[in-house]
């Protein structure tokens, strides 16, 4: 079975994948640029869009300071939190953790640390329950729009851009669209009914949600 992942695989990665019979391509849907900017001293309670704007953060960090982070996704929880930054929530996606600052943090004031194409649910919800929030831009995304001159039956995507990104040029539809979350799967409903969510927010957690298809399949 042909299998497309909308990110580079390491070798450990792609190696799992074949050993369960796929036959693996991978590109990148994403060019991350990282920006420069202050981070500013009464920044005491600040959230991050994704890893990238958490890795922003920290390369823009010079004296780190211990502050409350409110994140999407594990693996930019872990990254902060291994740069010595103190966890309070972690969502799913931008709209499930917009919901739990409302409902646990509304008199808190925030900064908020994303990128130049994140979504809306965050900004949108966190202004409707008058939660005060500055928005920082960290870093900016370019999407890379490749053309394949095969079909794939199966395409791991991380992100909603990565939707965005294969289906710029190329019509297949006829496939399982394999999701890192619900937002990213919302997207792929667009081009495939076939589709398939990560328990994990994690490059790990759609290798596995890959795997167990397969099995199905």
């Amino acid at each position: 079975m042909r299998l497309l992942s909308t990110k580079i695989l390491n070798e450990e990665q792609r190696a799992r994948l074949e050993a369960a019979g796929y036959q693996v391509t991978h590109y990148d849907s994403l060019s991350i640029e990282l920006l420069a900017f202050e981070i500013p001293e009464q920044a005491e309670h600040c959230i991050f869009s994704s890893q990238n704007a958490a890795k922003a953060f920290i390369n823009n960090d010079s004296v780190i300071k211990q502050r409350s982070v409110y994140c999407v996704g594990e693996k930019a929880a872990l990254l902060l939190e291994e740069n010595g930054q103190k966890v309070i929530e972690i969502g799913q996606n931008a709209a499930d953790l917009a919901q739990k600052i409302i409902k646990n943090h509304k008199n808190v004031s925030f900064y908020y640390f994303s990128g130049n194409l994140r979504r809306p649910e965050m900004p949108q919800l966190l202004a409707q329950n008058q939660v005060v929030f500055h928005e920082v831009p960290a870093y900016e995304t370019r999407l890379n729009y490749p053309e394949f001159d095969l079909d794939f039956e199966t395409i791991l995507y991380f992100s909603p851009t990565g939707v965005q990104s294969y289906h710029n040029k190329n019509n297949n539809t006829n496939y399982t669209a394999i999701c890192i979350g619900e937002t990213t799967r919302a997207e792929a409903l667009a081009f495939t009914s076939h589709t398939a969510t990560a328990l994990h927010t994690t490059v790990d957690g759609v290798l596995d949600a890959a795997l167990q298809h397969l099995e199905k399949a």
